[in-house]
């Protein structure tokens, strides 16, 4: 298997003739390595297209095999015509070195990047949701035959496994603690993940990193979304996917709250200021999400509330995530973890006081 550094990232291009020499030489070739969870880099020059080129972090990880074979699948059959706007383009995926490479436009940036300082954008939010919903009017059919990952799984902080567990920083294991001490908050997450439903296909990971806004028709003004990171997506609950968006702003609002200390100072928001501009945004995305799902109105009450519990769910993860990059606990972290223990268990209040909803599903 190649495990490509950025030194290789061009001859690698270049031999499979995706690259013309002159980008070499006077194009203004740039290599940037993004990685994350796998090794990511982003390739642009003058006249040619904007490619990701992604391999695994670990030999044997199947996560990028996987990516290839739903992007695949989406972009054809009925479904694929719709869905096509929102996926990046497949290059070619090399299974013997397990190189995917995707094109992109050049101008993308992730909606974490883009939504700061408190300013939402309606437009991209409309567009999320309805990506979302053309995606998860596909059938879950469609990626029989796939090895499925569970993104659900990434909710259950509470039971980590042994491999997990060997990864766990001193900060985190005090977290996961935390978390085991609370009976209630346990049994919250149990519940959250005792009933798994296949309704449709599902990304499994829509935090905004994954959101990239981009303009349309040469305008500077970004009003498309490209969804990306497909390594998790596989049959499961829609709700899933809503529960995650609105993580994100749960997470916004709370950071405007109990600022990370790590922030500058130039970002800090009051977060008086973030409520009144987020709700009516949060109502954009599900408004768009409704009119494009195709769904009863008595499904999409009782997917929205499930998707609230989700949010909560994606709260604690985060709390964990970000517990991972720090020695000892802060505050922040400890907000986060709270705040979702409460979206957990008080959906209702969380739709209404931080939403902004006018929920009417009672007691579905």
């Amino acid at each position: 298997m190649t495990m490509l550094d950025v030194a290789d990232v061009v001859p690698y291009l270049t031999g499979r003739g995706l690259l013309h020499a002159r980008a070499v030489v006077d194009g203004g070739l740039r290599v940037v390595d993004v990685s994350r969870k796998n090794r990511v880099f982003l390739v642009t020059a003058e006249a040619e297209p904007c490619y990701v080129v992604k391999l695994p972090d670990e030999p044997g990880d199947p996560g990028v095999e996987h990516e290839a074979a739903v992007l695949e699948r989406l972009r054809s059959g009925v479904v694929g015509g719709r869905l096509a706007p929102f996926l990046p383009i497949p290059v070619v995926y090399d299974p013997a070195d397990n190189v995917l490479i995707l094109e992109v436009p050049p101008d993308g940036r992730d909606l974490a990047q883009h939504q700061v300082r408190g300013r939402f954008s309606r437009i991209l939010a409309r567009e999320t949701g309805k990506g979302l919903a053309v995606l998860h009017s596909v059938a879950s059919a469609v990626l029989d035959g796939l090895a499925a990952p569970d993104p659900s799984g990434l909710l259950a902080v509470h039971r980590p496994n042994l491999n997990a567990a060997r990864k766990l920083t001193a900060a985190s294991v005090d977290l996961v603690r935390m978390i085991q001490g609370s009976e209630e908050l346990c049994c919250e997450l149990d519940e959250l993940l005792a009933c798994p439903r296949d309704e449709s296909v599902i990304h499994g990971d829509l935090r905004w990193d994954n959101c990239l806004a981009l303009s349309r028709g040469g305008s500077g003004r970004r009003t498309r979304v490209l969804l990306i990171d497909w390594e998790l997506s596989a049959a499961g609950d829609p709700a899933l996917d809503i529960g995650a968006y609105f993580a994100e702003y749960l997470r916004a609002w709370q950071r405007s709250v109990v600022p990370d200390p790590r922030e500058p100072a130039r970002r800090l928001v009051d977060p008086r200021q973030v409520l009144p501009t987020m709700q009516p945004t949060a109502g954009a995305f599900w408004e768009a999400y409704e009119r494009h799902r195709g769904t009863s109105a008595i499904e999409l009450s009782r997917m929205l509330r499930r998707a609230l519990r989700f949010a909560g769910g994606h709260l604690v993860t985060s709390a964990l995530e970000e517990a991972q990059m720090l020695v000892e606990l802060r505050q922040s972290v400890l907000s986060t973890l709270q705040l979702g223990a409460n979206v957990l268990r008080r959906p209702d209040e969380a739709a209404t006081h931080l939403l902004g909803f006018r929920t009417s599903w009672g007691r579905m």
